[in-house]
C-alpha cells in the first residue's frame, strides 16, 4: 500500500541505503523501476546491495557509495557529500527526479542520508508497516511493506531560506531579502505567504532608500492580500504594513515634515548600522538641513517651503531677513539658502534654538581661523566621497557629526523613533 503523497514526478533514480534486510528495498524499488540505482551501504551490506541488484527483473544502472565507518556521523555524511554531485555529475540525472529511500542500514547511515540529501534532493520514503517481527519492534513482515512518501522538509518549509530572509533583514538588505524568499515560492507548500512577504521586503526595500512612492504602491495591494492571509492569526506582519504605509504617504508628500525629518533620522542609523558612513552622513546632513528648513518654514508663515522662497514671496519676508546679505534672490527671483544662510536667517528672525549653532559658526581663533566645532564636523562631510571630496567620512567623521546634531539640534539619535521590526519566522507558518 503506498501513501497518498506519492510522487508526482517521474522516478529516474532511486538512492536507497541497504541493511542486512533486502525486502523494504526491493519493495520501493520494485514500486518504480528507476533507471539508476544508487546503493549507500557498509562493506558489510555490500554484498546484500549486489543480491538485490541481481533479483531487479529490468537493467538499471547501478552505483556504489559504500562507507567503512558506518556508526559513525561524520564520516557516513561526509563521503555522501563527497559522492553525489559526482554521480549527478555522471548521470545526468535531475535531482528533482531522485527518489531517496532511507529506510535501510544503520540508524546512523539513514541519518547521515537524509542530512545530506536534503541539501540536493525533494523526494523522500521510507519502508514501514504495521506488522513487524520481534512483536512489532523489529524489520517489517515481507509482504506488508507501506511505502510513506515525504517531501523536504527543509524545502517544503524553506527554514533555510527563512533564516537568511531574517538576516538579511536585520541587515536591511531587504531586496536580497525579497529576491531569496520569492525565489522558493513554486516548491514551498504555502506560496501565497512567501509571496506576501516577499513583497514586503521590496516595499521596506523602497522605505529604505527613500522612495516612498514605490513603496506606498506596493503596500496598497500587499495590505489587502495580508489581511486574507493572515487573517485571525496572532503573528502578522499586518500591523508594519499599515504603519509603514502611513509613514510613506506622509513622506511622499512633496513638502518636508516632521514626520519625513524623523524618518530620514531613523535611515541614517539604520545605514550607519550597515557600515555605510558616506550615505548615512549624507542623510544626516540633510536631516540638519531639513531641520532649519523647518524651523524657517514656521517663522516665516510659509514663506519658505524646503528652504526656498518663491520670487513672488520675496517681498512678503520680514525686514530682519531682507537686511541679510544671504538673502539675496537668485538669477530667477527666488530665494534659496544654503545649511548655514538657513541658520543665520533664523538667528535674525530671533529663533531661540539656533542661537547656539551661530555663536559656534562666528568661532575664531586669534589668527581668525575657524574654531567652529559645526564647520569642522561639517567640512569632513563636504569633502567625503559621496559629497565634493575624496576622503571618507568613517565611522568617526559621521559619530562627529551625529555628536553635533544631538548637542545643537536636540536630535534624539540614541535608538529610531520608527524601527523597523525583525522578520518574525512565525509569519511562515
Amino acid at each position: 500500500m503506498n501513501h497518498p503523497r506519492a510522487p508526482k514526478l517521474p522516478i529516474t533514480a532511486a538512492l536507497v541505503s541497504v541493511g542486512g534486510s533486502s525486502a523494504p528495498v526491493l519493495h520501493v524499488l520494485r514500486q518504480h523501476r528507476p533507471a539508476h540505482v544508487w546503493y549507500f551501504c557498509s562493506a558489510g551490506s555490500r554484498a546484500n546491495a549486489d543480491k538485490i541488484h541481481a533479483q531487479l527483473d529490468w537493467h538499471p544502472a547501478p552505483r556504489f557509495i559504500e562507507v567503512e565507518r558506518f556508526e559513525e556521523l561524520g564520516p557516513c555524511y561526509g563521503e555522501l557529500r563527497r559522492k553525489i554531485p559526482d554521480i549527478l555529475a555522471e548521470t545526468k540525472v535531475p535531482p528533482r527526479e531522485v527518489l531517496v529511500d532511507y529506510t535501510g542500514g544503520t540508524k546512523t547511515m539513514s541519518a547521515a542520508l537524509v542530512l545530506a540529501a536534503t541539501e540536493v534532493f525533494q523526494q523522500f520514503s521510507y519502508v514501514g508497516g504495521a506488522q513487524r517481527e520481534k512483536h512489532g519492534l523489529g524489520v517489517v513482515i515481507e509482504g506488508n511493506e507501506r511505502v510513506l512518501y515525504q517531501g523536504n522538509p527543509w524545502s517544503e518549509l524553506a527554514i533555510r531560506e527563512v533564516e537568511r530572509a531574517r538576516d538579511l533583514w536585520a541587515g536591511c538588505q531587504f531586496e536580497t531579502a525579497a529576491g531569496v524568499l520569492r525565489e522558493v515560492v513554486p516548491r514551498v507548500s504555502i506560496p501565497l505567504r512567501f509571496e506576501a512577504m516577499a513583497s514586503l521586503a521590496a516595499a521596506l526595500a523602497a522605505r529604505h532608500r527613500l522612495d516612498f512612492c514605490a513603496a506606498e504602491r506596493l503596500l496598497h495591494p500587499l495590505i489587502r492580500q495580508i489581511r486574507l492571509i493572515f487573517e485571525a492569526q496572532a503573528a502578522s506582519p499586518l500591523p508594519l504594513a499599515e504603519q509603514t504605509i502611513q509613514l510613506c504617504q506622509t513622506c511622499a508628500n512633496d513638502k518636508a515634515s516632521d514626520t519625513f525629518l524623523r524618518e530620514l533620522l531613523d535611515n541614517a542609523l539604520r545605514t550607519a548600522a550597515q557600515g555605510r558612513y558616506e550615505d548615512a552622513a549624507a542623510r544626516l546632513y540633510r536631516a540638519m538641513e531639513m531641520q532649519g528648513q523647518l524651523w524657517l518654514g514656521e517663522a516665516t508663515d510659509g514663506l519658505f517651503v524646503n528652504g526656498r522662497c518663491k520670487a513672488e514671496n520675496v517681498d512678503k519676508l520680514p525686514d530682519a531677513l531682507k537686511s541679510l546679505s544671504c538673502c539675496r534672490p537668485d538669477e530667477t527671483g527666488d530665494l534659496k539658502l544654503s545649511l548655514e544662510e538657513t541658520f543665520r536667517a533664523l538667528a535674525a528672525l530671533g529663533h531661540a534654538c539656533v542661537r547656539s549653532v551661530v555663536e559656534d559658526l562666528d568661532r575664531k581663533d586669534a589668527s581668525g581661523k575657524t574654531k567652529s566645532r559645526w564647520r569642522i564636523a561639517t567640512e569632513k562631510r563636504n569633502t567625503s566621497i559621496l559629497a565634493h571630496g575624496v576622503t571618507p567620512i568613517g565611522k568617526d567623521g559621521f559619530e562627529q557629526m551625529k555628536q553635533l546634531a544631538v548637542e545643537f539640534l536636540r536630535f534624539e539619535l540614541d535608538r529610531e523613533h520608527n524601527p523597523i521590526p525583525p522578520l518574525d519566522v512565525r509569519w511562515f507558518e
